[in-house]
């Protein structure tokens, strides 16, 4: 087994074969393209990628991937033999899905459901630690969360069932219902979730809604804007949701946004006869929180299609793409000025 190399900056060289994806990254749909453009980049030795990984649970001499997961796929593409990383000490699940949810915000973003399964995950997650500690003032025993190896999403919502099924058999924070039964009290508030990744509660409410929809529907809203999808899981019948699934990608937000209450209106009306505006129907105003979403998503679109073209282009490239920005550039500075 190859031996990592300390090197300076608190970095190593690690061998890529060494290395392996966290089993409950956040990410699950991985950009083809541009693991093909960051391969052909390190091929060419324009591109040296840095990994965030830590210690692989119970594998001695080996690490998991923290952030980077496209990066390695790229390197292993590119046939490289190693790859420099920054060596984090062991994370627990909470902090490690912080990491990951950050580096996914600033690099490349997470699709609808991606993001939506972070919030329910993170908020899970804070449940499960003020369980434990409730059980642990009891004295109760359980077997904590850090010190299994869990691998799927839903296996955090079953430890987290375990645990409030041990509150109620020990009486310990829990609420009488109507009919007389024990039943687990509130745990973790949604808004500690909502501080910690910086959304807010509508917001919140909104992208977690995307996930009402059926699987199948889930894997098909993953290509649309965000705002489309929570749009799309706002009908209340699958069939709608899913003849609107099929229009989505050629309408704008305004007229996703006015089928859907026109739908939501006329339960009898059609997905078609609803995309067409009435006559004497003008479009309702956008308000704050749909034009902060939809400004969200063009500002993630850009962040993705400046990242892509920057591994690929030359830099005299890059300096005609830096100045078409300066007019956006010019236009925070003015808008921050204004807000001061």
């Amino acid at each position: 087994m190859t031996e990592s190399r300390q090197l300076p900056d608190g970095l190593a060289l690690v061998a890529v074969d060494q290395i392996q994806p966290c089993p409950i990254q956040p990410r699950v749909n991985f950009s083809v393209d541009l693991i093909e453009q960051l391969s052909t980049s390190m091929r060419a030795g324009r591109h040296n990628p840095v990994l965030e990984v830590e210690p692989a649970p119970g594998l001695p001499g080996r690490y998991q991937i923290v952030c980077g997961e496209q990066r390695w796929r790229a390197a292993r593409a590119a046939g490289l033999a190693e790859i420099l990383v920054r060596v984090h000490p062991p994370l627990r699940y909470l902090e490690r899905l912080q990491k990951q949810y950050e580096e996914n915000r600033l690099r490349s973003e997470l699709d609808p459901v991606e993001e939506a399964h972070v919030l329910v995950l993170d908020h899970t997650m804070r449940s499960v630690a003020l369980a434990e500690q409730l059980l642990h003032d009891a004295l109760v025993p359980f077997q904590a969360l850090d010190d299994k190896r869990l691998s799927r999403r839903e296996d955090f919502g079953q430890h987290l069932a375990d645990l409030q099924a041990l509150l109620v058999k020990h009486r310990v924070h829990v609420v009488r219902s109507a009919d007389g039964r024990l039943l687990p009290g509130t745990l973790a508030p949604w808004r500690e979730t909502e501080q910690a990744l910086g959304i807010s509660e509508s917001v919140r409410k909104a992208k977690v809604g995307i996930l009402r929809l059926d699987a199948d529907l889930q894997d098909e809203v993953r290509q649309l804007p965000a705002e489309h999808a929570i749009q799309i899981s706002r009908l209340p019948d699958r069939e709608r949701q899913a003849e609107l699934v099929t229009h989505a990608r050629e309408l704008t937000h305004d007229q996703v946004h006015a089928a859907v209450d026109r739908l939501r209106r006329d339960p009898s009306l059609d997905v078609a006869a609803a995309l067409k505006p009435a006559d004497d129907e003008k479009p309702a105003p956008l308000g704050f929180v749909g034009q902060l979403s939809m400004l969200a998503d063009l500002g993630r679109q850009l962040r993705r299609s400046l990242t892509n073209l920057r591994a690929r282009l030359s830099a005299s490239e890059r300096q005609e793409v830096s100045a078409i920005l300066g007019d956006l550039r010019r236009a925070i500075a003015a808008f921050d000025e204004e807000d001061a």
